[in-house]
């Protein structure tokens, strides 16, 4: 074995990959003078190598000679009964190398002389022998190099300053031309080399334009399959995002009702704000929590709308953001409720850069020190002082609102409470239709089928969770008897005398364990992992995990039965992946089949492409089926849609024909004489009749 290992790895790195290459070359250049001049090269610098290897491994096994007989040691007799294997080895690889070079010269030969005819023939009077093929394959060689790297240089500079189609198609056409005139000069120098690098030129640029097409249908199908995701997915998002709106919206209709007395009241203040926050900065949501504060304040519902003028054009004025609009609310309806103005509820106000003193002594005629000592002193009424603030405020800021709403944050905000209008009706539709059928579903489930399927729902849970006890269990007790001794429980007799050995293994561990024994340790614990695997095992053999085991198995066969029914239960996904492999050509799908011969087979709907196929079959929706050949005939077609390749000359028969002509054979028996000695021949006789008929009726 050490012998076979040492020549397998000398093997490897030092010829095995060459000859794998001159194997592959000698199935594709067998009549290529270039590939095969290519292989002649690889050969010789293989030789090389291997002859390197040889040499040393010869004075490997010399010297592994000398130390044998030295020392006689069987050591030194391996070492050298593996020097020698290595230098066969290699001797041997080297000899075969060797002999396919020459071979490799020999069909050089060959073709050098089939050139020198072809020139003789042209009259080129060119050179002849292998000195005359070097040449030529030299100039293709160096013609196919020089086009290579004029192409690839060709691509990065067109692509560069036009594209990259355009530097594939000239890179392609460049790449065409050197390897056309490459062919080209080796069959005609001059002459052929022109119309080579010509044709070359022509095929080059055909392949250019395809893959550039490629390139294109792929770009054309990836934003077909792109734009679709896309439209779905904002599909799903607006229909979350508008039933999220629309059942904020029915909650708000369902606390307006409560605090304004009723569901017309609700209906219409709620329309109110929505008008207005369309017109304003102001948002739906915000404007709703605001109203509910001002209500609670006690605002009545005609003086909301006018008080929210008043702070939205101060908001607007002051940059306000909306946490200090609900200050300033917040400030007016507690003076308005308390009946209190104070020096607290004030400065709230001029936090927010509203001058609310400035504003109560222009109201009142007095000085801005008078009204300080008057609030202190509790002489300004609550109610009359938040209406006063909010007067000269909104009258202070008026029109603010108006601005802004022409901004682009202010006519953004409008849009935005615009499409959430239409997203909410979106939402409100769904909501509509999907109560009735939650309704529905909650009159369903207090129904007769509803406590039917709680007794069997109860009966499938305590199932399950007997399953987990007597798991549980059987791990208990496979435990409690590795670390106690006392097997019990339903376990196999073999499990049993396992789980004693456990037992004790895992007492004489810990006993080693007390001393310090770190390896009786990690025994003991795996005595305990072995405890729970038994377990394991035991309850997968128990009839309550049978039972699962086989319900899921039927329950798989039932799947697989009914999803196989329609080719629409099963089929979607693969029919929307084939939509998205058509490409730019789906438009042009009629002329490239009829450009490219194909049958009209190929655009039915169902056996499409399908080779065999019948007009009734193209319904069943099975694609791409190519059928078997049946040339010496088939007695019988087993089933329906059976595919079938036809020939020339052959008739297909209905069914109606194929039934007749069995049951009305024509049978002429004669020249046979038959012995009855007993009543069985009779039968023996029928029964070999019937045979022969049968197969006179299969070759006829």
């Amino acid at each position: 074995m050490l012998t076979d290992s040492s020549i397998a790895i000398s093997a490897k790195d030092n010829f095995t990959q060459a000859i794998t290459t001159m194997r592959n070359a000698n199935s594709s250049f067998n009549k290529d003078l270039t590939g095969t001049l290519e292989k002649l090269n690889e050969l010789n610098r293989n030789k090389i190598t291997l002859k390197v290897d040889t040499d040393r491994a010869k004075s490997e096994l010399k010297a592994a000679e000398k130390q044998f007989l030295a020392t006689g040691s069987a050591a030194d007799k391996m070492a050298m009964e593996i020097a020698s294997e290595k230098y066969e080895n290699a001797r041997r690889n080297l000899d075969l190398v060797s002999k396919n070079a020459r071979q490799a010269e020999r069909d050089i030969l060959n073709m050098t002389d089939a050139v020198s005819k072809a020139d003789n023939r042209a009259g080129t009077g060119k050179s002849t022998g292998i000195a005359g093929a070097v040449s030529a394959i030299a100039q293709a060689g160096l013609t196919k190099m020089v086009g290579d790297t004029v192409s690839v240089m060709a691509n990065t500079l067109v692509s560069s300053a036009y594209g990259s189609n355009t530097g594939t198609l000239f890179e392609s056409a460049l790449s065409g031309a050197g390897s056309g005139a490459a062919i080209g000069s080796m069959i005609s120098p001059g002459v052929g080399t022109a119309i080579g690098a010509a044709a070359g030129t022509a095929i080059g640029a055909v392949n250019g334009a395809v893959q550039n097409f490629q390139k294109e249908d792929d770009a054309f199908k990836s934003v077909v399959q792109e734009s679709y995701n896309t439209i779905k997915q904002s599909q799903s998002e607006l229909l979350a995002s508008g039933i999220n709106i629309a059942a904020k919206r029915e909650q708000d209709m369902g606390s307006f009702t409560t605090i304004l007395g009723g569901s017309e009241k609700a209906k219409s203040f709620l329309s109110s704000i929505r008008d207005f926050g369309n017109k304003t900065p102001f948002e739906y949501d915000q404007l709703t929590e605001l109203s509910k504060t001002m209500l609670n304040y006690g605002y009545k519902q005609n003086e909301i709308i006018p008080l929210l003028v008043k702070v939205g054009d101060t908001a607007s004025a002051t940059k306000m953001s909306t946490e200090d609009i609900k200050y300033v609310i917040t400030a007016l309806g507690r003076m308005k409720m308390t009946g209190k103005t104070t020096i607290e509820y004030l400065n709230m106000l001029l936090d927010r850069h509203i001058p609310a003193f400035d504003y109560l002594a222009e109201a009142s005629g007095k000085t801005k020190g008078q009204i300080v000592e008057m609030v202190s002193k509790g002489l300004i009424p609550g109610e009359q002082a938040a209406k006063t603030i909010a007067d000269y405020m909104g009258k202070a800021n008026e029109g603010s609102m108006e601005l802004q709403s022409h901004t682009y944050n202010g006519l953004k905000s409008s849009l935005e409470d615009a499409q959430d209008d239409l997203t909410a009706a979106l939402g409100q539709g769904y909501i509509d239709e999907s109560k009735k059928g939650i309704q529905a579903q909650i009159d369903w489930l207090g129904g007769k089928t509803g406590s039917a399927l709680k007794e069997a729902y109860s009966m499938q849970g305590k199932f399950q969770a007997s399953l987990e006890n007597m798991q549980k269990d059987l791990e208990q007790r496979a435990l409690t008897g590795v670390v106690s001794g006392e097997i019990t429980g339903n376990f196999s007799e073999e499990n049993k005398s396992r789980l004693k050995q456990l037992a004790e293994d895992y007492k004489k561990s810990m006993m080693e364990a007390a001393k310090g024994n770190e390896q009786a340790e990690i025994q003991a614990a795996q005595d305990v992992e072995e405890a729970k695997i038994i377990a394991a095992n035991e309850y997968k053999a128990t009839r309550g995990y049978q039972l699962q085991l086989e319900a899921d198995k039927s329950l798989i066969a039932s799947i697989r039965e009914d999803t196989g029914l329609k080719s629409e239960y099963w089929n979607a996904g693969y029919t929307m992946q084939q939509e998205f492999t058509k490409g730019l050509g789906y438009k042009a799908k009629d002329k490239i089949v009829g450009m490219l011969g194909i049958s009209n087979a190929i655009k039915s709907p169902g056996y499409s492409g399908m080779v065999g196929g019948t007009g009734s079959a193209h319904s069943s929706g099975y694609v791409g089926m190519v059928g078997s050949s049946h040339a010496t005939g088939l007695f019988r077609v087993p089933y329906n849609n059976f595919p079938a390749l036809l020939h020339e000359g052959e008739m297909v028969s209905t069914a109606v024909e194929a039934r007749s002509a069995k049951k009305n054979p024509s049978v002429v028996i004669s020249g046979n004489s038959f012995v009855v000695r007993e009543e069985a021949d009779v039968d023996k006789i029928a029964r070999a009749l019937v045979e022969k008929i049968q197969k006179a009726e299969m070759i006829t």
